[in-house]
């Protein structure tokens, strides 16, 4: 028993509307829903060559994202979130060790988040390696920091 080519188009609408529940997005459905019109339309003997096939395919897919998408997002909206968040102020306040002292300049460097980072001690201090600083602040790439 051959197969026929609309079988094929609703198999692949089939897989387009399962990786839908494996890839967010909102968008391989509608790609399916234009494989299942066209495998319809070769059911029903309305198309017969391949280049109708895929011009069908292409310009029903293009038509639901379109439509449906904008309509179905109206009602089921994402949960995306946006926050601003300031990674700076995140900082501000956490507590590092010096692990190179500190220069004339007030200059040294810290570890912080598993990194090291250039540091400036506040005016009139000069912690020494291994001293706990806070970070107060933030000046370019060198992170301000005050003796506790």
């Amino acid at each position: 028993m051959e197969d026929s080519p609309y079988e094929y188009w609703l198999i692949f609408a089939g897989l387009l509307v399962f990786a839908e529940f494996v890839l967010p997005g909102l968008v391989s459905v509608f790609v399916g829903l234009g494989a299942a019109t066209v495998g319809l339309l070769l059911y029903l003997g309305e198309i017969e060559s391949l280049p109708a096939q895929f011009i069908w395919f292409f310009g029903s897919s293009i038509l639901y994202i379109f439509t449906l998408r904008l309509l179905v997002m109206r009602f089921y909206p994402s949960d995306t979130d946006i926050q601003s968040m300031d990674e700076d102020a995140a900082v501000f306040g956490e507590i590092a060790k010096v692990i190179e002292a500190f220069d004339a300049t007030g200059h040294g460097r810290i570890t912080h988040s598993g990194t090291t980072w250039v540091a400036r001690a506040e005016r009139g201090t000069s912690p020494k390696v291994g001293d706990q600083v806070k970070i107060v602040g933030r000046e370019n790439i060198t992170w301000l920091v005050k003796k506790i």
